[in-house]
């Protein structure tokens, strides 16, 4: 069995729903007796993959993730992450705090992804008991615990809990901790940074866990009615004032489209640079989830209309990537829509 390796992440000034749309970083774990180089696990937060990093090789490479944010377990390629953030690593598998599901997760030795804790976007809370009805509020950060257990940051609860995959409990660890991004060991203590209040808090890894009340809540957007058949989605997308579309060194711009269940989409589906598109809904499935994903990038004007220089006085424009993920409910219905639209940056004239 190949031994635990020591986790690191990337530090920030930034809030932590800003942080959790950085790149963090942990040493993956891997078999001892393949060979194999250790790699680095890296969380993309802002396109919801893992990335691995070959040392030896110097490579980098997409290790999970489809880019659709959601949770999806299952194999690498196939799986959905929605803003994986902290990441720890032991013997046999990395964890990871999936942000947006407040999902705790792991991916294996083989590649493959699965779900401690969470159910999907609009769950969370903060409960204790049996995993499967247990509930985090936007984790952040994980940490590796001596027992074989793992300490969860649960940012927006406010608390350190645990979760112990010999059990299958989670529990809470401590409380009135004010937005607690991530946390490492030092002997028998464990130093939590506490975001809002700038400050490392030490805390002795207690016996027995806090009581807390239950709390949970779920958030669900209404359904959009729509017709059967084709329907026009269209990403509305104004560069700010003092910006354009840089098209220099080919399309800017970048439209991922799928659906739950995915009989949903009979036409439509997949990747492609134009933010319209036609899609074709299937008569035959009432209702579902449409998952669209769009991300333009713009860059300094020169208002006189030679070479773009940044407002710094450099040489290249300052450029600025604009990303949105939509889950959007439909139900079909005769007489339903024609056309979705969704703002990503402008208005929808």
């Amino acid at each position: 069995m190949p031994r635990p390796l020591r986790a690191a992440t990337t530090s920030s000034r930034s809030s932590p729903r800003s942080m959790s749309r950085q790149a963090r970083a942990t040493r993956s774990p891997v078999s001892q007796a393949s060979g194999v180089v250790p790699s680095w696990g890296i969380a993309m937060a802002g396109v919801h993959q893992l990335w691995a990093y070959d040392p030896e090789g110097g490579t980098v490479g997409v290790a999970a993730g489809t880019t659709n944010e959601g949770l999806v377990d299952g194999p690498g390629a196939e799986a959905w992450f929605a803003q994986p953030s902290g990441l720890a690593a032991t013997a046999d598998r990395l964890w990871l705090a999936d942000s947006e599901t407040s999902a705790l997760r792991w991916v294996d030795l083989d590649g493959a992804v699965h779900t401690a804790v969470g159910t999907g976007l609009f769950d969370f809370g903060h409960r204790d008991g049996a995993a499967e009805q247990a509930l985090f509020q936007h984790p952040l950060g994980v940490t590796a615990l001596p027992d074989g257990s793992v300490a969860v940051s649960d940012t927006y609860n406010h608390a350190l809990r645990r979760y112990d995959p010999a059990t299958g409990e989670v529990t809470t660890l401590a409380t009135d901790l004010r937005e607690p991004s991530d946390a490492v060991l030092v002997g028998d203590d464990i130093v939590v940074v506490e975001s809002a209040r700038h400050r490392l808090t030490r805390l002795r890894l207690p016996e027995e866990a806090v009581r807390v009340e239950s709390v949970a809540h779920r958030t669900q957007r209404a359904a959009t009615e729509v017709t059967p058949g084709a329907l026009k989605l269209d990403v509305i997308f104004q560069a700010p004032a003092g910006q354009k579309l840089d098209v220099r060194y080919g399309p800017s711009t970048r439209l991922l489209v799928s659906s739950t269940p995915p009989e949903l989409l009979l036409g439509g589906e997949g990747a492609g640079t134009d933010l319209s598109r036609a899609l074709e809904l299937n008569p035959a499935v009432m209702e579902g989830v449409l998952h669209v994903s769009a991300m333009a990038a713009s860059c300094d004007d020169d208002p006189a209309g030679g070479t773009s220089r940044s407002k710094t006085g450099g040489e290249y424009p300052a450029c600025h990537v604009h990303q949105q993920d939509w889950g959007v409910p439909v139900r079909l219905t005769e007489g339903g829509a024609d056309r979705l639209p969704l703002v990503l940056a402008g208005m929808d004239d």
